[in-house]
């Protein structure tokens, strides 16, 4: 009996770490492809400006712009927040759940009233709320990624599109 608990803390552990370590690694791709978005979209608006743009068009290439090009950035650094599972509300956290991993400090004033409250917790159901709270975090940064990295091709799209109808001479002066 003794060796199947420990299998079960080890095991829901595992899970933990996993869930935590994938929430940081999106926050951490974010980061990344956010800088190298931001390089890119510098080679890419270069390019653009040697061809000139109508004046007739000229508010409506600003008000594109930066629809197209900030947007993407501010979607890839939506991707760091939250940033800790306490930050977060969760509908299906189970009532006898002490929330012992990420606290409010209002509930455990001390170190005393903290230890106290472990010694007596299931840990087995803080764990396993805690999976399900880092869980959901994680799959709130994968869906806020996969969006900012398919509208950071979208916008690479459109520029492309647009330098290409520039160039051709179809948004001509």
């Amino acid at each position: 009996m003794a060796d199947d608990n420990q299998l079960t803390s080890d095991s829901l552990m595992a899970v933990l770490a996993e869930a935590q370590q994938t929430v940081r690694s999106y926050d951490t791709k974010a980061q990344i492809i956010g800088v190298g978005y931001i390089f890119a979209l510098g080679v890419v608006l270069q390019s653009g400006n040697h061809i000139p743009v109508p004046v007739e068009y000229a508010a409506l290439y600003v008000l594109a712009g930066w629809f197209i090009i900030v947007l993407p950035i501010v979607m890839f650094a939506l991707v760091l927040h939250p940033s800790r599972v306490d930050k977060v509300k969760f509908d299906q956290i189970p009532e006898d759940a002490q929330s012992m991993m990420y606290f409010d400090d209002r509930k455990f004033s001390n170190a005393e009233t903290y230890r106290k409250a472990a010694t007596d917790v299931d840990w087995h159901l803080e764990i396993s709320t805690e999976i399900m709270k880092v869980s959901k975090v994680r799959d709130v940064k994968r869906t806020r990624f996969l969006r900012a990295l398919y509208w950071s091709g979208g916008s690479f799209t459109i520029l492309f599109l647009s330098q290409m109808l520039r160039a051709s001479g179809m948004l001509a002066h």
